[in-house]
């Protein structure tokens, strides 16, 4: 388990209901430490491995981080604000003091779209994030070494993820969520592999928060995560989850790929670019027969994206898929106008490579470094576009979007 450190409470709301010390709510976060699963180190050139026989220490925000009032930062929200909804406050003391601590991250749920500034609400209230990440780890010892997490458990923190995932989503919180190593705590779910629903439904909402932090390509994210074991625990997800789980988890490596920083970690060295190009490899064999073209959209726009760097580029020229090039999946994308660019711009890449003309060819980034294509050792891999919706955004929690896409096969999502 971990500690809280207590600090002097600064309170940020008080009404006619709730003039007592012990209904009011301070700003100032938790610092909490844990013994969880923490990155590694790994051999050079290689992605981290995941360890879970490590202590991590959750840091504190930043000094200064936590001393802004509330009120000052929802200041600029047109809509209506859950600075003045008494019921919030009710259900954040409910979730930190109270004993229907369920009812309530299910209630502070189904207001996330209502209140543009729920995040900073919950980031600032004393002891609600201990409470989420108190909600996690409570159900890390069902995930192994005998799975047996329920539905019902895995509902619950289904819930506090979802709560999670606001307060990455929002622009203020964002870095404060970082700065407490927050996603660290959501690595032991995507570690796991069994595909029980119970599961499924816990690791999808854990991608939900990662690709909340990673939509809006901050720079600051990515950084953050290339220092974490995201990509292999990815690339495992993107072979052998339900489609909607890959579909997630592809949408992350996607947006790290396109960050400059995120296209040299993976280009600067032969072992981590294999494990990469050979997990969609994979996925393109597999979408020959099963044809998804959420997925598929995804895969050429990763591929393209590697085509950038000058030294993986000569190495798809050797790799690339067969299927991308022999018009599968011509049928797949004959209404997917913006996919279908990127794929006859990525084998007009691969043309430019062999000294053929192409004038509309997007010339390598001078910032990467170059690509090693012979191998330095043998090692354990992981299992396993430039463009993106820019409206994407994850309407309601991932694990309940699976829910319904198992009730409704026509369902689509955004991505």
């Amino acid at each position: 388990m971990y500690q809280s450190q207590q600090r002097p409470s600064q309170y940020i709301h008080e009404n006619s209901t709730m003039r007592s010390d012990s209904n009011r709510v301070s700003q100032t976060p938790q610092t909490t430490s844990t013994t969880t699963s923490a990155q590694a180190g790994a051999p050079p050139g290689q992605f981290p491995t995941y360890n879970t026989g490590q202590t991590m220490m959750v840091p504190p925000p930043p000094p200064g981080s936590s001393t802004t009032h509330i009120s000052d930062n929802t200041s600029q929200t047109t809509g209506p604000r859950a600075l003045d909804d008494e019921k919030v406050y009710q259900w954040i003391i409910e979730l930190s003091y109270g004993p229907n601590r369920e009812q309530a991250l299910l209630e502070l749920g189904k207001k996330r779209e209502q209140y543009e500034d729920l995040p900073l609400v919950l980031w600032h209230s004393f002891g609600v994030m201990t409470s989420l990440l108190e909600e996690i780890i409570s159900v890390y010892p069902a995930l192994s070494p005998t799975p047996t997490l329920t539905s019902s458990a895995s509902n619950r923190v289904c819930n506090a993820l979802a709560l999670l995932q606001c307060v990455a989503s929002h622009p203020e919180t964002r870095n404060l969520f970082l700065s407490a190593h927050i996603p660290l705590f959501l690595y032991p779910f995507l570690n796991t592999s069994s595909k029980q629903r119970p599961f499924e439904y816990l690791r999808l909402t854990s991608l939900g928060v990662i690709g909340a932090l990673v939509k809006n390509d901050t720079p600051e994210v990515i950084s953050f995560l290339l220092t974490t074991e995201i990509i292999p625990l990815c690339l495992r997800i993107m072979e052998s989850s339900t489609e909607l789980s890959k579909t997630v988890a592809i949408f992350i490596v996607q947006k790290i790929l396109v960050d400059d920083a995120g296209l040299t970690y993976v280009c600067q060295t032969y072992e981590r670019f294999t494990a990469v190009a050979q997990v969609l490899k994979n996925m393109v064999e597999q979408l020959a027969t099963q044809q998804a073209s959420r997925l598929l959209k995804h895969v050429v726009r990763c591929y393209l994206r590697l085509s950038d760097n000058s030294d993986a580029r000569k190495a798809l020229k050797n790799c690339l898929p067969e299927q991308l090039k022999d018009g599968t999946f011509a049928a797949i994308l004959k209404d997917d106008i913006a996919s279908k660019n990127c794929l006859s711009q990525l084998l007009l890449n691969l043309a430019d490579y062999e000294g053929q003309p192409q004038p509309q060819a997007a010339p390598a980034s001078s910032s990467q470094a170059p690509l090693n294509m012979q191998p330095q050792q043998t090692s354990q891999m992981p299992p396993g576009v430039n463009q993106m919706m820019q409206q994407q955004e994850f309407s309601q929690p991932p694990h309940q979007q699976f829910q319904q896409q198992q009730q409704q096969p026509q369902y689509a999502m955004n991505y």
